[in-house]
This record gives structure tokens, C-alpha cells and sequence, in this order.
């Protein structure tokens, strides 16, 4: 069992503090629970959640090499479900990575072998290893920020990176740091792998590799967590049940065995690792479908607020619900356009378009920035002067109940809703949301820069020549 399993020696700091177990930290709990749904649900409804390999291993959809649309399909109707759990409020949970693995194990040979052990069968073992096993393994991929300014070569600091220290026979020795490892402390594994931009001259650097959390050398300092321990859920209806912890991964001196080492000092392998084994089609394959969670779920708390604060009458307040829902529409069919655009890769891998992909995740943030401010537009001073849930159960709670009741709700439900816009518009919580929106699948403006730089322009060029070499004798009059 997922609980059972991450109750090992693992090494996790929250707060200072060294976690003795990861599954009775409070900070965790929302997120381990949710885990566990994922897994549940593999077993109530295996049907929609699992498929039969070709060795006969049932395992999660995820996991799934999609040859098909149908396949595609299948993963994204399960991808929303677990998406919906959290309300799209968690981004790394199993199925995120899963789909990587999936791919990277399809298209291994472009990973090759060389002098100590054969890579791309590294990567396939592994791939088995985890469906097997079923296993959720995050990912860290992020360098720190110590000096942008500078290659990775030439910096003259032990934790800029993950490099490598030593080798033998037996295998690697690595040194390093990863940040925004999300949910590092309760993953069973960790993928290591640089995404692509290593220079010549960063070969100690350019690895990738996977090993266990609790493995020797490793240690994981999170972030602050965003759980209000001392508040129920009527005052954090979402922060307390649904904070994704990030954390700074610390490795070192951490022996990993020849047949987890995926990249060896190789700066090409390393550039080429996440982009042409197709995982960032797949990883954003999912990640779209959990934004069109995210999205629902901020649209359907600012169609509420407007109707229980009265204000759903104005035409200028349906505007703005009009965008929002204008938005879901734009995300559905984008994510059906990434499947009905997918191409099929040599490898027999049915692969989402990167460009439908790619133009939500530089849109999105914006999106949801918009969806924020509607919130925030919309709740205004009452998210800011809402009673504490045990004002309803003092002296206070008849005034309460009389002043702050309408014909649409009552004080109470009307104070647990401004609770959950200010949880996911205006607290830490909230804000960390929008933070990840904004970055987690990278610097927006080359996202976007990218974008133009590999869009198929041809048609679009050819159009614009058509017109300009219109003569006048070619021109077309209206007449009167």
C-alpha cells in the first residue's frame, strides 16, 4: 500500500524540524490523501483507471504507450478524474511523471549505451520496474538560481547543479541540489534529469538518473507549508486539504547503480532527453487537462459568488462570468486539438501537438490571472471581513446569522464561500497557485518565442505572397 510504503527512513526537514513520519505530518495529509484516491481508484473502477501490458501486468492508464487516439482519450478522461480530486490544485501527482516515463521508454534508443552499461535499457527496466511496482515517482529537473550569469561548467559552487564526482564500475557518485521538487517527501522515487540549454563544458553535469526517496545521501528541505494547522477547513476550505509542498532536493555524495543511470556526461543526451523522447507532449498532455480542472473550478466559485452576493443581474458582471466560461471552451478544445493533432513518431508513439500544447501553457497563466482578479473583484471587502468559524458558535452567531443572511444563503455558507475565494485569490495559498501557473512549465516568453520560432508558417506566409502579388488587373470591385 502507497501509506504503508512511504513510512521509511526517508530524510524530510518541514519547518527546521526533521519529519519522523511523512504520513502523520499534518502539512502532507491533503496531499497523501489524495495520493491514496489515486490509487483507490484503481481498484474500484480498473476499467476507466488500468490496462493489461503486453507482459499481463495491470497497472495504471498513465503508464499507457498510446499507439491510438482512443488511447489518448482514455488517458485524458482519467487525467481530468484524478485532476478533479484536487480540484487541479495538485500538478505532480503519479499520472504527471508517469507519462513521461511511458514515452522516454518508447523512444529510449535515443539514449544509446556506452562504455559501463546500455542506457536505453536502463530507461525500459525501469519504465517495467514502476509498473510493476506501481510506484509514484516525481521528478527534479530545476537547477537553483546561484548565477544564471554563468555556465554550469564554471561554477565554483558544489550544489549549482547535480554534477557527477567519481565513477567505477559499479556506478555513479553524485553531488548536487534540485529546487521545486514538488512533492518530493511523499513520492516513492525521483527522476533526475536536466530539461535542455547544458552548454559544452557542463558534461559533469549533463546526467540523468533515478533512485529511491529515502535513499542513502538524499535529504529534502521543503518549503514553508501553507496549511493553516491551527484552522479548520470552514476558514481554508482548500489550503489546508490541497497544498502541493515544494521542496530544495539535497544529494550528497549518493551512490546510484549503473543500471539507474539513464545520461552520462553527455550534453547532447541530456538536451535531448525530455524533448525528443516526446515527454514534454505527454507531461503537457496532462498538464492541460489539469488546468481545464483548475479552470472549472475558479470559474464555478466566481459564478457563485456573483449569485449569492447579487450580483449576477449586471451586464457588466456577466462579462466577466462570459469570459470565464468562454475560457473553458478554449481549454476543451485545445486539448482536443492536441489529440486530433497528435503525430505518430517512428517508434509507433501517438504523440499530442506540441504547438496546441504549448499555446495553452503560454495562455493559461493569464487565464487564471483574469479568473483571480474576478474573484477578487467580485468578493471585494467581504472576503476581508469574514467571520471566524467560531464566531458561529459564540455569543456572536444569532447577530451573525441575521446580518450577514440573504435570500440566496445563509451567514454561515456565506462566510465559508468568501473563505475559499480568499484561499484561492488572495492567501499564500492562493498566490502560490498563481505562481505555479505562471512558471512551472517554464519562462513564459520562451515558451512563447518557441512557439513562433517551430509553428508551421508556410500556409500563413503563402497567403500574405498571394495577396501582395495581386495586380491591378486581378482586383475584384464592388458594385453599388
Amino acid at each position: 500500500m502507497y501509506r504503508e510504503r512511504i513510512k521509511d527512513n526517508r530524510v524530510v526537514y518541514l519547518n527546521g524540524k526533521l519529519v519522523n513520519d511523512v504520513t502523520q505530518e499534518p502539512a502532507f495529509k491533503g496531499a497523501i490523501d489524495c495520493i491514496q484516491e489515486y490509487y483507490t481508484l484503481q481498484h474500484k473502477h480498473p476499467q476507466m483507471y488500468t490496462f493489461v501490458d503486453e507482459n499481463g501486468i495491470r497497472t495504471h492508464i498513465s503508464l499507457l504507450i498510446p499507439k491510438t487516439k482512443e488511447d489518448l482519450r482514455r488517458k485524458r478522461k482519467a487525467f481530468k478524474s484524478i485532476a478533479d480530486i484536487s480540484y487541479g490544485m495538485l500538478g505532480r501527482t503519479p499520472d504527471f511523471m508517469n507519462s513521461a516515463l511511458a514515452t522516454i521508454s518508447a523512444h529510449s534508443k535515443v539514449l544509446g549505451s556506452g562504455k559501463y552499461t546500455d542506457y536505453s535499457k536502463n530507461i525500459v527496466e525501469y519504465y517495467n520496474f514502476v509498473k510493476k511496482e506501481n510506484l509514484f515517482v516525481g521528478h527534479g529537473a530545476i537547477n537553483p538560481q546561484i548565477n544564471r550569469s554563468i555556465p554550469l561548467g564554471e561554477q565554483n559552487n558544489d550544489y549549482a547543479a547535480v554534477r557527477v564526482i567519481s565513477h567505477d564500475s559499479d556506478g555513479i557518485v553524485v553531488k548536487g541540489a534540485k529546487m521545486i521538487v514538488t512533492l518530493a517527501p511523499i513520492a516513492d522515487e525521483l527522476l533526475i534529469f536536466n530539461m535542455p540549454g547544458l552548454k559544452p563544458g557542463d558534461e559533469d553535469y549533463a546526467v540523468a538518473f533515478a533512485l529511491p526517496v529515502n535513499h542513502p545521501g538524499v535529504k529534502i528541505i521543503c518549503r514553508k507549508p501553507l496549511v493553516k494547522e491551527s484552522f479548520s477547513d470552514f476558514d481554508y476550505p482548500i489550503a489546508n486539504s490541497f497544498d502541493e509542498i515544494d521542496a530544495y532536493l539535497l544529494l550528497d555524495n549518493v551512490h546510484i547503480p549503473w543500471n539507474r543511470v539513464f545520461v552520462f556526461k553527455d550534453v547532447q543526451k541530456s538536451n535531448i532527453f525530455y524533448d525528443k523522447t516526446f515527454a514534454r507532449n505527454h507531461t503537457g498532455h496532462q498538464g492541460i487537462v489539469r488546468g481545464l480542472s483548475k479552470a472549472e473550478f475558479l470559474t464555478g466559485t466566481t459564478i457563485k459568488l456573483a449569485e449569492v452576493l447579487g450580483l449576477n443581474g449586471f451586464i457588466n458582471v456577466q462579462e466577466k462570468l462570459g469570459e470565464l466560461t468562454s475560457y473553458i471552451e478554449l481549454l476543451k478544445a485545445s486539448i482536443l486539438l492536441s489529440e486530433e493533432e497528435a503525430s505518430m513518431s517512428e517508434e509507433g508513439v501517438l504523440n499530442p501537438s506540441i504547438s496546441a500544447i504549448q499555446a495553452i501553457r503560454y495562455n493559461f497563466p493569464k487565464m487564471y490571472e483574469r479568473m483571480v482578479k474576478h474573484i477578487q473583484s467580485l468578493a471585494a471587502g467581504s472576503m476581508l471581513s469574514t467571520p471566524h468559524s467560531g464566531d458561529f458558535s459564540n455569543e456572536n452567531k444569532e447577530v451573525l446569522m441575521t446580518s450577514l443572511s440573504n435570500d440566496m444563503v445563509d451567514a454561515k455558507d456565506r462566510s465559508k464561500l468568501l473563505n475559499l475565494a480568499w484561499d484561492v485569490s488572495g492567501d499564500g495559498f492562493g498566490q502560490r497557485q498563481l505562481m505555479y501557473e505562471y512558471y512551472h512549465a517554464g519562462d513564459p516568453m520562451r515558451i512563447a518565442a518557441v512557439h513562433y520560432l517551430t509553428y508551421q508558417k508556410d500556409h500563413m506566409l503563402n497567403m500574405v505572397e498571394r495577396a501582395l502579388a495581386r495586380n491591378e488587373d486581378n482586383k475584384v470591385f464592388l458594385s453599388c
